[in-house]
């Protein structure tokens, strides 16, 4: 049994795609599968499979382009309305010889008949569906990049077409990733989220309805292996997560520069060389990156120091360096190494560039009292430190505000303090809507939205190993204690020990031809699992699904997928949703 790899999955559907057409070809995609396929292949990489022009169907000038009918049109596309319009006019006037059309969920029968009416010249030669539907990020981690799930959590009569249009993307991805990695799972949900039930039984049905497509992986499954699990979250279990400063590589650049589709904007950063203002930090094409996932930030500090010092030997510069700022001023200063290395002289302005947001933004003070606000029960002494932080100049208002949310979220009964707190905000010049953030919070995740209490692990938390490194110059001590709620859940989960009260099978489980009867049900270990947050997961969750994944053997594994991947000001924008009238 290999392990779950969502990258690999992804990227044979499209080898498969370009590699069966022979000879030039353009590739025709949409604005989801651009970024979908620029996850898990560079633009040289897909250049290596003969295709010369990459076109989206989006774009203004599409259809208005010269006609080349030497090439081959190869297209992969989200089976929506506005991609069948498009693709139907352009079959009406084509501009290329051949149409070999892919789209990466279920087509509807209606979809294929109007598209053979429109095709009048006869292009089309195949239609296939390949379910490449989710952004990968990591071999166990992916994204649906909706960025804002929120009023999904409200009765549906008050859903607009944008939340019924999210709900339903939320179950094509979700089919369309038991389908790339090959499973026909047992569907769980959390008790205390109505949502997550409506999605897992909307899921179980479309499974049964697609039966045909997941007969083979039923027929593959080997007599007496336990079933695979597919537990759906709600991001409400755990408010404090994607609230919390990071301390480790991929997570902390997501938190302090943001990433979207691994690509970072540097265009702010002081100083920035004009090649490095847009980067991309993909772990599947970057193995310094890869290596260095979940290294915490001083243990990055030397490893960055040892590639940048390798590098050294092989342009015979004998320059010491001390320090980030050194090794910034070193990459500076010597062009030629640059040319060696562009990857190394990235990662060193990337880590400089953090180097200097968590100084100017005192993340260091912050962050120690933030593990102690998630990690341990001391209302009044947390009080007064709260209360002191914002006095304190050495924080930005992003800070006080994300210790405050954190205090509320902890004691939340205490309302004289959270009102203390909330009035301190706002003589720090925090407006008005930033602060009612912190009841739209304990509206949205307080302790009546949660499955059971968020904080009362407290004893295996503090026992959680406190990551302490200051062996490299200029880089203070780290933050690393806080476990997530998840790590608890999945762990349970593998172990069969995940109670079923709290976390229910759907009610058709076991009613998909192929799919193993109720009394199958595992309750020993899990072999394989997929658990997907609604509502948005983060990557300090990745590092810990990582963590279990490396104990693991014999091929048992965790891919964890989110409706986004959130950092503390995408979560805080969508919470900010419930304020704003519809």
């Amino acid at each position: 049994m290999s392990m779950l790899s969502v990258v690999s999955g992804v990227q044979e559907y499209i080898q498969a795609m370009v590699d069966r057409i022979p000879g030039m070809k353009v590739l025709i995609l949409d604005a989801d599968t651009i970024g979908i396929v620029s996850m898990v292949y560079s633009q040289s990489d897909i250049l290596q499979h003969e295709v010369f022009l990459v076109e989206c169907i989006d774009s203004d000038h599409f259809f208005s382009q010269e006609k080349m009918r030497h090439m081959n049109a190869v297209c992969l596309l989200r089976p929506t309305n506005k991609n069948f319009l498009k693709l139907s006019q352009e079959l009406k006037n084509p501009k290329y010889n051949e149409y070999h059309l892919h789209f990466s969920n279920v087509v509807p029968h209606t979809r294929l008949e109007q598209l053979a009416m429109c095709d009048e010249y006869e292009c089309v030669q195949q239609v296939q569906e390949f379910f490449a539907d989710v952004y990968a990020v990591n071999h166990d981690l992916f994204s649906l990049n909706l960025p804002s799930t929120v009023r999904l959590t409200q009765d549906h009569g008050k859903w607009t077409s944008y939340e019924e249009s999210n709900y339903e993307r939320i179950i094509e991805g979700l089919l369309a990733t038991c389908l790339t990695l090959r499973l026909l799972p047992a569907i769980r949900y959390t008790s205390s989220s109505e949502l997550t039930r409506s999605i897992a039984n909307r899921l179980q049905a479309r499974i049964s309805e697609e039966q045909s497509l997941f007969d083979s992986i039923a027929h593959e499954k080997r007599s007496g292996e336990a079933t695979p699990v597919l537990l759906i979250l709600d991001r409400r279990n755990d408010p404090v997560t994607p609230l919390l400063n990071q301390w480790t590589y991929q997570a902390q650049l997501h938190e302090l520069l943001g990433m979207e589709n691994n690509r970072i904007d540097m265009s702010k950063v002081p100083g920035i060389r004009p090649e490095l203002q847009m980067i991309v930090m993909s772990p599947n094409q970057d193995q310094f990156f890869d290596d260095n996932l979940v290294s915490n930030f001083g243990d990055l500090g030397v490893n960055i120091k040892q590639y940048v010092e390798s590098y050294q030997k092989q342009t015979k510069n004998t320059a010491k360096i001390e320090s980030i700022e050194a090794m910034q001023r070193f990459v500076d200063q010597y062009p030629e190494f640059r040319k060696l290395s562009g990857n190394v002289s990235k990662h060193v302005a990337v880590v400089h560039e953090l180097s200097r947001l968590v100084e100017t933004n005192g993340l260091l003070e912050a962050s120690q009292l933030e593990q102690e606000l998630a990690c341990s029960e001391n209302r009044q002494e947390h009080f007064r430190a709260v209360a002191d932080m914002i006095r304190d100049n050495k924080i930005t208002n992003m800070e006080r505000l994300r210790l405050v949310l954190l205090f509320a979220l902890r004691y939340e009964s205490e309302k004289r303090n959270i009102a203390e707190l909330k009035e301190m905000l706002v003589k720090k010049g925090i407006g008005p809507d930033q602060c009612e953030l912190v009841d739209q919070m304990l509206q949205y995740a307080g302790s009546h939205a949660r499955n059971g209490d968020l904080f009362q692990n407290k004893s295996f938390l503090q026992m959680a190993k406190n990551s302490v490194i200051s062996s490299f110059k200029g880089v203070e001590n780290v933050y690393t204690q806080h476990k997530t709620h998840l790590m608890g859940v999945v762990d349970s989960l593998m172990k069969g020990k995940l109670k079923e009260s709290s976390y229910p099978y759907t009610q058709g489980f076991g009613s998909a031809q192929g799919a193993p009867a109720r009394d199958q049900v595992p309750r020993a270990q899990v072999p394989r699992a997929v658990v997907f947050v609604v509502g948005g997961c983060t990557f300090e969750e990745a590092r810990d699904v990582m963590e279990l994944n490396k104990s693991f053997e014999g091929g048992r594994s965790i891919v964890l997928g989110g409706t986004t991947i959130h950092n503390s000001r995408s979560f805080l924008t969508d919470v900010a949703q419930l304020i704003l009238p519809h």
